[in-house]
């Protein structure tokens, strides 16, 4: 087997039709547009984001700045909206994600998909078929090739599938696709999992840089440069990972797309924290925990989530990717929306409590991935009473799906900065693209209200 697995696998999902694109595929592609836009949205209030619009966009439209920065009333270039969408995505940790692909896809789809899609005035069919296609070859990319975990997977893998999603948009053939797609597999970023766990926000940059390379691909194979299989097995195989498992290039291809395995994010922080916070949530649900009574908690987790152990966060985004900060915030009463800034971010009862829970490795849970993602909580209180509480998975995923109230809530609160009724018409009308002949138009409509609101 060789790295022929994987263009083969490309041309193959260059042959689906809008036809062959399953109504459950649709509709879940939909809901993870939605989702990452309005995920865009929020991120554009970040302050390094703020700052950096005042130098790349203006209020006016003209022939360069065509390219509408959501729910600013700005406008860039298309090389400079791909760099602020796929950076504000991933700004406050509510992206959508893959278990298989272990990161997340759509933060780097979306930005060079709607961007060519108003470039090429495509339909809101159009950008759903590119969207799920580009969506599967970057998935099975990270799926086969299983990325070393010293590396962060913003802005790796994902470059390739924002490359495909913008060629099929272009209408381009079949062979300038695969080449671009190989040119985009040889680009990855070398990134670094700790600039995560320690707060530096360049973690944020590697998902706008790769969106950015996505279009930019396109530039490049215009102009003759090129890759092969040989470069990006290279790559993928050895430098970046440990080998690649070729055959997961083809295996159960389409059936389903493992865009109908994705997961939604209700919490505003690392996946892998997920599975800690539903077993302390259920273990809420069992006994009252007062702070000042507790002995000490101990969390079991798999061993990408056993890395976030740091008790003491310098700053929000490390905060972020803390275990035990996030689970003291819980038990302290609050909501993890209001943590990561003011008084509450340094309180004392929080910090002393967070050092208190102690986070391990199992084995056996490590052992459950990538199917299962599993943690047990153990909370221990003066008294001598000790409870635990096992998940075997986080909630969100497609085997535990939310219910799409609460969907809708989520994006009703990364809308906050709009009155109800206003956030209220802009997620109606962002779950309609299936039936808008042109993404344009779709939104401008949402742009328009949002300004207006």
């Amino acid at each position: 087997m060789s790295m022929e697995r994987f263009t083969d696998m490309l041309s193959e999902l260059l042959d689906l039709r809008p036809e062959d694109i399953p109504a459950e595929t649709i509709e879940r592609a939909t809901w993870m547009i939605a989702d990452t836009l309005f995920a865009a949205c929020y991120g554009f209030a970040s302050p390094e984001l703020s700052a950096y619009l005042e130098n790349v966009a203006f209020a006016e439209r003209d022939e360069l700045h065509a390219v509408p920065v959501f729910g600013t009333g700005l406008y860039t270039t298309s090389a400079q909206a791909a760099m602020l969408y796929g950076t504000a995505i991933v700004t406050n940790e509510l992206d959508e994600g893959n278990q298989f692909a272990k990161g997340h896809p759509a933060a780097h789809m979306l930005a060079p998909a709607l961007i060519t899609a108003l470039e090429h005035k495509a339909s809101g069919a159009e950008l759903i078929r590119a969207f799920a296609i580009g969506y599967e070859v970057a998935a099975r990319l990270a799926y086969a090739s299983n990325m070393n975990d010293d590396m962060h997977p913003h802005g790796t893998w994902g470059i390739v599938g924002g490359a495909v999603a913008s060629g099929l948009l272009q209408k381009k053939s079949r062979q300038q696709i695969i080449e671009a797609a190989l040119l985009a597999a040889s680009l990855p970023l070398a990134t670094s999992w700790e600039a995560a766990v320690t707060g530096m926000t360049v973690r944020n940059l590697y998902a706008g840089i790769g969106s950015f390379l996505a279009l930019q691909a396109w530039e490049f194979q215009a102009a003759g440069f090129a890759s092969s299989e040989h470069v990006v097995d290279h790559l993928w195989g050895t430098i970046l990972s440990k080998g690649i498992r070729y055959e997961l290039f083809q295996t159960d291809l389409w059936a389903p797309p493992l865009l109908n395995k994705n997961y939604f994010k209700l919490y505003p922080s690392c996946r892998f924290s997920h599975s800690a916070i539903d077993a302390l949530l259920a273990l809420q649900q069992e006994m009252e925990l007062q702070a000042a009574q507790i002995d000490f908690v101990q969390v079991e987790t798999y061993g990408l989530a056993a890395r976030l152990d740091d008790p003491d966060p310098a700053n929000a985004l490390a905060a972020k990717f803390s275990i035990p900060f996030l689970l003291s915030v819980l038990i302290h009463g609050h909501s993890l929306y209001d943590c990561f800034s003011g008084a509450l971010f340094q309180d004392r009862s929080v910090r002393e409590l967070a050092k208190k829970i102690r986070v391990t490795e199992s084995a056996e849970m490590t052992a459950l991935l990538p199917a299962k993602r599993a943690a047990r909580v153990t909370v221990a209180t003066r008294e001598g009473t000790t409870k635990s509480v096992y998940v075997d998975a986080a909630s969100g995923g497609f085997d535990q799906p939310f219910p799409t109230e609460l969907l809708r809530d989520k994006f009703t609160s990364m809308l906050g900065r709009w009155k109800a009724d206003v956030s209220s018409k802009m997620i109606a009308e962002a779950l309609l693209l299936p039936e808008r002949t042109s993404v344009g138009e779709w939104l401008e409509r949402i742009e328009s209200w949002s300004v207006e609101g």
